[in-house]
Parts: C-alpha cells; sequence; structure tokens
C-alpha cells in the first residue's frame, strides 16, 4: 500500500495548499471589505477643500449683499 507524501501533520501537500488558498480567498475579502470602508469615509483633504470652497462662497455671497 502507498504511503501518502506528508508534512509531519498528517496532511498532504495538496491539502495544506488547499489551506492556503482558502485562507488567501478570507484576507482578500477582508482588505476589499477594508478598502470599500476607507473610501466611503470622507477624507482630512476632501473636508478641508469642502471648508474653503464653502467659506469662499459665503464670502462672495456677502460681498454681494454690501
Amino acid at each position: 500500500m502507498p504511503s501518502k507524501p506528508s508534512n509531519g501533520n498528517g496532511m498532504t501537500q495538496k491539502e495544506m495548499i488547499y489551506l492556503v488558498l482558502d485562507g488567501q480567498e478570507k484576507i482578500n475579502e477582508r482588505i476589499d471589505e477594508l478598502h470599500e470602508k476607507v473610501n466611503s469615509k470622507l477624507g482630512r483633504q476632501e473636508l478641508s477643500g469642502w471648508l474653503v470652497a464653502v467659506s469662499a462662497f459665503v464670502v462672495i455671497i456677502n460681498m454681494l449683499m454690501v
């Protein structure tokens, strides 16, 4: 009876590769979730840009009202 090649923990190399690939898929899914979270938040530079734009708009309106 031929024995299966194992790596010392009772699993074949093929089984270990499947486990690694499954783990990699889970990591990639988690990275995608985190990437979507980061992209959905308003960044500091974007917030500053909006504040400057609104401030400029208010100054222009004030100048036109005088």
